[in-house]
């Protein structure tokens, strides 16, 4: 999670003055990389835990809730890898704001940033708590909701981002 935010804040500080070059995309790429790192070991830790009481897990919600997160983690991160970065790669060092193709082809890539936010947050405060005494239902219903949100604010923010 910790890799997630740091490449999600050197992406914020690599487009303040709204132009991306080769070195700050390394890094982003670096973090992307650190990125699938906590991922795997994430999934290699589930696998674990479910391999050691399988009933025990197939009949808790936060652990399920916890694995459709990850899923969904696991899908944000391969659009950004094989997506968002190539996408980045061809608006080096141009004025995002004033880039056609940037303009018209970023809308996926700050939404996914909004995915990504909320949803290590989410998995980050699921495994943090002992038990939760809410249904799979309930837990996911919530983690939407404030899925929505985020991704809301992630468009406005594109579009105060792309104003400037």
């Amino acid at each position: 999670m910790g890799a997630a935010f740091m490449t999600d804040m050197m992406f914020i500080k690599s487009t303040k003055d709204k132009i991306i070059n080769e070195k700050e995309i390394s890094f982003i790429a670096l973090g992307s990389r650190m990125v699938w790192i906590g991922l795997f070991l994430i999934i290699i830790s589930g696998i674990s835990l479910f391999a050691l009481s399988p009933e025990e897990y197939l009949n808790s919600s936060k652990f399920l809730a916890k694995m459709v997160i990850v899923a969904i983690l696991t899908i944000n991160g391969i659009f950004f890898h094989f997506k968002h970065l190539p996408f980045l790669r061809k608006n080096l060092n141009q004025d995002l704001t004033k880039s056609e193709n940037f303009r018209n082809n970023s809308m996926t890539l700050f939404i996914s940033g909004g995915i990504s936010s909320i949803s290590w947050l989410s998995a980050l405060t699921l495994g943090i708590f002992r038990s939760i005494p809410y249904g799979l239902e309930t837990i996911l219903g919530v983690y939407f909701i404030i899925l929505f949100g985020a991704i809301l604010f992630s468009l406005i923010f594109r579009k105060i981002f792309l104003r400037q």
